[in-house]
């Protein structure tokens, strides 16, 4: 056997311990931090593929990236929705155990009539292992249903602690973040979060 054969061969080992290690790294860390729930991987509309950027992970932490993201998704999904503004994401962890938690982005735009702002659209991430929010989709507000809403949640956490006799509301959604619903952690009542 050459000598050039032999490193070939030494440096194929190596590369396999090495992606071997970082891959049994990544699943201990999971595994120790108790996460075991994967976010669904993006299924992008066409305008969102062609764009490019939507299929990778974005950090949950981080909300300012989260609204530029959810911004521009929207805009490029539903044009009525271009120019709409971001508001600061706001988490919604999932009701059954087994399903991501997830983080929703309200977009406002001015209302023609009333003069103020209204929501007008929502974005959603699913949060993964390791704190990464993937894309889920964009909604206009108008295709969930009549909404007098200015908010997301329509019922803000002060209404639903006073209502549910709790301090420590959880916002939690069941088959979609954008339909999320108020729970009591201790009594497990809950009421709808949407108006």
């Amino acid at each position: 056997m050459s000598r050039r054969a032999v490193a070939w061969a030494a440096a194929a080992v190596v590369v396999f311990f090495a992606v071997t290690l970082i891959t049994l790294t990544h699943v201990i860390s999971n595994s120790a931090s108790g996460c075991a729930i994967a976010a669904p991987a993006p299924s992008l509309p066409a305008a969102l593929r062609s764009l490019g950027g939507f299929d990778q992970s974005f950090d949950a932490s981080n909300p300012t990236e989260l609204a530029q993201v959810g911004q521009n998704a929207a805009a490029a999904v539903i044009p009525n929705l271009d120019g709409a503004i971001a508001q600061r994401p706001v988490n919604v962890a999932a009701a059954v155990t087994g399903q991501p938690a997830a983080v929703v982005v309200p977009l406002t735009a001015q209302a023609a009539s009333a003069g103020g702002m209204r929501l007008v659209g929502l974005v959603s991430f699913y949060v993964g292992c390791g704190g990464r929010a993937y894309f889920g989709s964009v909604a206009n507000v108008a295709s969930l249903g009549p909404s007098t809403a200015i908010a997301f949640p329509a019922v803000g956490e002060s209404a639903a602690a006073e209502q549910l006799a709790t301090s420590t509301p959880q916002l939690v959604y069941t088959t979609s973040p954008f339909m999320p619903e108020w729970r009591n952690p201790q009594s497990g009542a809950t009421i709808s979060a949407s108006d």
